[in-house]
C-alpha cells in the first residue's frame, strides 16, 4: 500500500517554498477558472492551496478534502482567524476513500501531491472521478519521476506514464501533460476532462 503522509510533517506544508515551487496563480491556470467554480482540493491537507485559490473562485467556493482530520484541524483554525473566508472554503473530511460529497458536485477537482499517496486505492480513485461533473475538468499534479532536489525520493512517485494511466483509469480523457520543466520545475502535471454522455 502507498505511503501516507504523516500529519506531523504538517509544517511541510506551510513552506512558503513550496508555494513558489507551485505558485497558486500557475494552479489556476491550469483549472481554467472563471471564478464561479466549485472546485475541490483534493489532499488539501493544511489547505496552502486551497486559501489562494479561494480568491480565484469570489462567487464560488472551494471544496477542503482530506483523510487527515489532525491536518483540517489546522485549516480549520486559519480559516476561524479569516472571517473573509468563511462559506467560501469548507474542509470536508474523507473518510477511508470515501469522500462524503454529492456525485457530480465539482466543476474542477485539483490533486497536488496526492496521487502517489492514493494511486493503488481504488475506492479514492473513483470517488475523484464521482465526484466532478460530466464536462469538469481535474488538474494532477505531482513530483515528477526525476532526480530532484525536493520531495520524496525518486522511487516513491509515479513514473509519468503510470500517472497518466492513472488518469483514464479515473475515467477522464486527458487534454494536457505538462512535464517537469515546463509549467513547473520539478512537478508533472496532468490536466484531463470528465467526458459527457
Amino acid at each position: 500500500m502507498a505511503e501516507k503522509f504523516d500529519p506531523a510533517l504538517w509544517h511541510r506544508l506551510e513552506d512558503p517554498q513550496r508555494l513558489r515551487e507551485l505558485p497558486p496563480s500557475q494552479l489556476i491556470e491550469l483549472l481554467d477558472l472563471r471564478g464561479d467554480e466549485t472546485v475541490i482540493d483534493f489532499g488539501t491537507g493544511t489547505g496552502a492551496f486551497a486559501l489562494p485559490l479561494s480568491d480565484a473562485v469570489p462567487h464560488g467556493r472551494i471544496v477542503a478534502l482530506d483523510e487527515s482530520a489532525e491536518l483540517l484541524d489546522r485549516l480549520i483554525a486559519k480559516l476561524a482567524a479569516d472571517p473573509s473566508l468563511a462559506g467560501r472554503v469548507e474542509p470536508v473530511l474523507a473518510q477511508d476513500g470515501r469522500f462524503p460529497l454529492p456525485d457530480g458536485l465539482a466543476d474542477r477537482l485539483l490533486a497536488v501531491n496526492v496521487a502517489h499517496h492514493v494511486h493503488d486505492e481504488p475506492e479514492a480513485l473513483a470517488e475523484m472521478g464521482r465526484v466532478v461533473r460530466q464536462g469538469g475538468r481535474v488538474v494532477v499534479v505531482d513530483f515528477g519521476y526525476m532526480d530532484r532536489p525536493i520531495g520524496p525520493p525518486k522511487d516513491h512517485v509515479l513514473t509519468h506514464d503510470r500517472l497518466r494511466e492513472l488518469v483514464r483509469t479515473i475515467g477522464l480523457d486527458e487534454i494536457a501533460v505538462h512535464e517537469p520543466g515546463t509549467a513547473f520545475d520539478y512537478h508533472i502535471a496532468v490536466v484531463a476532462e470528465k467526458p459527457g454522455d
